[in-house]
């Protein structure tokens, strides 16, 4: 069992990794023992016993008692928790209905939250009822590496265009794609709007005809115009058929899903973006994101911040845009600070750090006996015989020989159908891994570039 000060847990690289080495390594210099590890680890979710101890568990998302579950489960023994909240901008239903699972429940009201802004702090406090000393604001960490500090840490353009075989003299226009479970299956499609309610079935079918009209636009640019690249970046974890089949038609059109958004950010000339909160990202890193919206997206469904921004509505007003005519976009520190605290002075990673230390330091943060059992009550009484089984290595072991060697029918359906369900379970894991999982020396490199902007 390894154990560690801080375990910082992520579930899509793409989005966490930069932002959680940045952590790592200020954590690492004030002398706490941390580790990045993908939620779905390999090594971790085929293991029987704890192969973790932490103080404190970092995790990013946490809504309900069974958020805590999915990141830790019966593999990761912890002291604390403490939520990164990689998704603080609700909708306008969610900031409404004190109900929405946005506004937790169960245990999730009783860790820590890192809020980028005071209009989510006030939220959590006054909706969720956390208490005031759980939610710390710091700004959004995901900003940092745009500050002028860590100019340098991203790719150059002419390394990713030779990276990605792009023609680097063309124009880059990069587009950001918000569709989350538009283009899913029916049963995915399903599971979310029983989560979420009614009202996002009307916004995945507005959506749909977002995307396609979007895309169309994409294609009666493309044919008469050879001297721009326009990159559309799929929302994290999903697929997207309809643009792969543009992308096969048109040599300037390309789907890449690969690197982090703040990456393309940085060497794209346009940024482009339809109901993602990364626009926010491209108005840090000082670009002139454009918010692409043929049609209204219902207003219960819409976000408070980016509902305040200008749209482009129809086709010849983007053909514009991307010829070079510049459009208000309609953000100003002003409107986006209470969202997004701007600190020039400094960095949210420092501050969330000194958040971490406080948490680490103060038992008061520490689960008690109360919370203890209602986290264990989240495994029902079988699940919780079958993990103690699992733990008695020896008996399992027994188990395990039983299976292979005693020839009896019962026995022999019992092994194939527990040879077929971790055969089907491996192979999925290893499928997750291969995208997700950091690769070997990845967490160093990133942290020595890190430290080679920081520490001159």
């Amino acid at each position: 069992m390894q154990e560690y000060d801080f375990l910082l847990m992520y579930e899509h690289k793409v989005r966490e990794l930069d932002n959680l080495c940045l952590l790592k390594y200020e954590l690492d210099k004030r002398g706490y023992r941390t580790k990045i590890l993908y939620v779905n680890d390999y090594e971790l979710v085929k293991s029987h016993a704890v192969a973790y101890k932490t103080r404190v568990l970092v995790v990013g998302y946490c809504y309900t008692s069974s958020s805590i579950k999915d990141y830790a489960s019966y593999r990761i023994r912890f002291d604390k928790v403490i939520d990164l909240q990689w998704e603080q901008v609700t909708n306008n239903e969610q900031e409404n209905d004190s109900s929405s699972f946005r506004n937790l429940s169960g245990l999730a009201k009783e860790i820590v939250h890192i809020s980028w802004g005071e209009k989510n702090q006030k939220r959590l406090i006054e909706k969720a009822g956390v208490s005031p000393r759980n939610v710390k604001v710091t700004g959004n960490i995901t900003m940092d590496l745009l500050r002028p500090e860590f100019r340098g840490f991203y790719h150059s353009r002419e390394e990713i265009c030779r990276q990605y075989d792009l023609p680097a003299e063309k124009k880059l226009c990069l587009f950001i794609a918000g569709f989350k479970y538009v283009e899913a299956s029916a049963e995915k499609k399903r599971a979310t709007i029983a989560r979420f309610g009614e009202g996002r079935r009307h916004y995945l079918e507005v959506a749909e005809k977002e995307q396609l009209t979007i895309l169309q636009w994409f294609r009666r640019f493309l044919e008469g115009n050879t001297d721009c690249v326009i990159v559309y970046r799929p929302h994290p974890g999903d697929t997207s058929p309809r643009a792969e089949k543009l992308a096969q038609e048109y040599e300037n059109f390309r789907v890449i899903s690969e690197l982090s958004v703040k990456q393309w950010i940085a060497v794209s000339d346009l940024v482009y973006a339809w109901n993602s909160t990364a626009i926010l990202e491209a108005f840090f890193a000082g670009k002139n994101p454009i918010y692409l919206c043929p049609y209204p997206i219902p207003e219960d469904q819409d976000h408070p911040l980016l509902m305040q921004m200008n749209k482009v509505e129809d086709y010849e007003t983007f053909r514009r845009t991307i010829s070079g005519e510049l459009l208000d976009i309609g953000l100003t520190k002003e409107v986006v600070n209470p969202y997004y605290l701007m600190d020039e002075k400094r960095a949210s990673y420092l501050k969330i750090a000194d958040a971490f230390e406080e948490v680490y330091r103060d038992a008061g943060y520490a689960f008690g006996s109360r919370q203890r059992r209602e986290y264990r009550r989240l495994y029902s009484v079988k699940e919780r015989i079958v993990i103690a089984f699992m733990r008695m290595t020896f008996l399992y072991k027994i188990y395990g020989w039983a299976l292979t060697h005693i020839p009896l029918t019962f026995v022999k359906r019992r092994r194939k159908w527990l040879e077929s369900y971790q055969d089907k379970e491996f192979r999925k894991w290893k499928k997750m891994n291969a995208v997700e999982a950091e690769t070997e020396g990845e967490v160093e490199a990133i942290i020595h570039r890190i430290k080679g902007l920081v520490e001159g």
